[in-house]
């Protein structure tokens, strides 16, 4: 047996004769024997390194599963947190971010969202705003072309009450007319033109023929002089033709047809819209002639005539009557307002409105949301506080295979849309005795309903400030610098 079996052994031998009464041997009976205190404590105190032995054997388990226990408590907790974390990175790591570029649609992306991903969509947000500017910007420029400013200023001063509305008009009908010359649109040559062209061929016949006058002349001399003058008419006819990219009469634009249009005395918002309209025209002739450019008569191109055009007006509000408060007479001798004072009173030159303090307009967003409209238009497209939206109404005589090429130019011109369009056949033969000709090619008479589109802040800008008030902007945008404070008054 092993030294730890002895002392095993021993230790029970030990505790067996604590037992006995005196210590004696076993030969008593064990019946009568009783536990004995002192002699176990007498046995603990001479045998100390057996007894702390004893009890580690015993205590220590207990000891160790109460530790364990706790430690095990501990482990899991920590355990428990760090799956937490771990789930806590899992769901950076799958972060969504919807990445949203013009004209793509809106995509889902999943990854960690650090430091790098952040400088860089940061970096992709700057470009796209700047493209956005640039973008804007581009359709300003394109929108409003070379009108940096109005054909003829419309301010109406006490000096220019009674000759401004006459000069307005005048200027516009120039305008216009310069613009026909440009796109080489034309006329037949007119009835007393024609009448002495004819005349001077007619004399020289005549001439040839050694004869007094054409009464003179016998019915076979008489027949070639006919022969002769159709011949002349149609020269003439086909010279103009050739030089004529399409056929337009400024009486048929759709032009104010008198000064007296805009009122007594003249309102500058109607001599504005004279200004507007013609802008609108202007683009119609463009767009003609971008569709007529490659060919170099009427003949072979697409648009042969512009039969009429009418600009729809805009309904504008009229403005609140306060007028008749602040209407004053300035008396004798009183000084003259400055150059750019309204100017009202019916029919009288010197009567002045003191104009009310101009109201605070709201600056344009940019970044607005535009709301469409499609029970009003196949576009959507309604005037908004971004833009505003003009109709024209076209009558041409179009080549009817050529009709695409037409619609494909108003498109390319400035923000045009053909909203509407009624095709009908037409007689050339019966234009030619009015001296349009329009070629060989079968023609058709062709009618547009033309959307324009006019972004306010450009144009807003060259409005009378009236109707600046009844749009509600002077034109200027968030993201213009604000307007310097004006200079303070010197103190006398």
């Amino acid at each position: 047996m092993s030294s730890i079996s002895d002392a095993i052994q021993k230790v029970r031998d030990s505790l067996s004769s604590l037992g006995k009464r005196g210590g004696g041997s076993s030969s008593e009976g064990s019946s009568g024997s009783k536990f004995d205190p002192k002699a176990a404590l007498t046995w603990v105190k001479s045998h100390p390194v057996i007894v702390v032995s004893i009890a580690i054997m015993v205590v220590a388990p207990c000891i160790a599963w109460w530790f364990s226990s706790d430690i095990y408590a501990a482990r899991d907790a920590a355990a428990t947190k760090r799956v937490q974390e771990m789930a806590a990175l899992e769901k950076f790591e799958k972060s969504s971010v919807e990445i949203a570029l013009p004209g793509v649609a809106a995509e889902q992306k999943v990854g960690v969202l650090n430091e790098n991903t952040v400088l860089a969509y940061k970096k992709l947000a700057d470009r796209l705003r700047a493209d956005a500017q640039a973008i804007q910007k581009a359709a300003l420029a394109h929108n409003q072309q070379d009108r940096a400013k109005l054909v003829k200023d419309v301010t109406v001063t006490r000096e220019n009450v009674n000759l401004i509305a006459e000069e307005v008009f005048d200027a516009v009908q120039a305008r216009a007319a310069t613009d026909l010359k440009e796109s080489r649109a034309g006329k037949p040559p007119s009835d007393q033109s024609l009448l002495d062209q004819l005349q001077r061929r007619q004399d020289q016949f005549i001439a040839a023929e050694r004869k007094a006058d054409r009464k003179s002349l016998n019915e076979e001399q008489l027949a070639r002089l006919q022969h002769s003058l159709v011949d002349k008419r149609l020269q003439l006819y086909a010279d103009a033709a050739a030089n004529t990219s399409f056929y337009a009469d400024i009486a048929d634009l759709g032009l104010p047809a008198a000064a007296t249009e805009a009122g007594t005395p003249p309102s500058e918002t109607k001599m504005f819209l004279w200004q507007w309209r013609l802008w609108v025209i202007e683009d119609v002739l463009k767009a003609v002639n971008s569709a007529n450019k490659p060919y170099r008569g009427v003949v072979d191109a697409p648009v042969k005539r512009i039969l009429s055009l009418v600009v729809r007006e805009d309904s504008i509000p009229k403005p609140v009557a306060a007028a008749a408060a602040t209407e004053e007479v300035p008396a004798e001798g009183s000084t003259p307002p400055a150059d750019g004072a309204a100017v009202g009173a019916t029919g009288a030159a010197d009567a002045v409105v003191a104009a009310p303090a101009a109201p605070a307009l709201p600056p344009l967003d940019p970044k607005a949301v535009v709301k469409y409209d499609f029970a009003k238009s196949m576009t959507g497209r309604v005037s908004n506080s971004m833009y505003d939206v003009r109709y024209v109404t076209v009558r041409m005589v179009v080549a009817t295979s050529m009709i695409p090429e037409v619609l494909n130019a108003i498109a390319r011109q400035n923000f045009m849309t053909v909203t509407g369009m009624d095709v009908r056949p037409t007689d050339a033969f019966e234009a030619a005795d009015e001296g349009f000709i329009y070629g060989a090619a079968p023609v058709s008479e062709v009618k547009l309903t033309i959307e324009s589109v006019w972004l306010r802040p450009w144009i807003a800008k060259l409005m009378p400030r009236e109707l600046q008030t009844l749009k509600g902007t002077d034109g200027r945008t968030t993201e213009d610098p604000p307007a310097s404070a004006p200079a303070a008054e010197p103190t006398t």
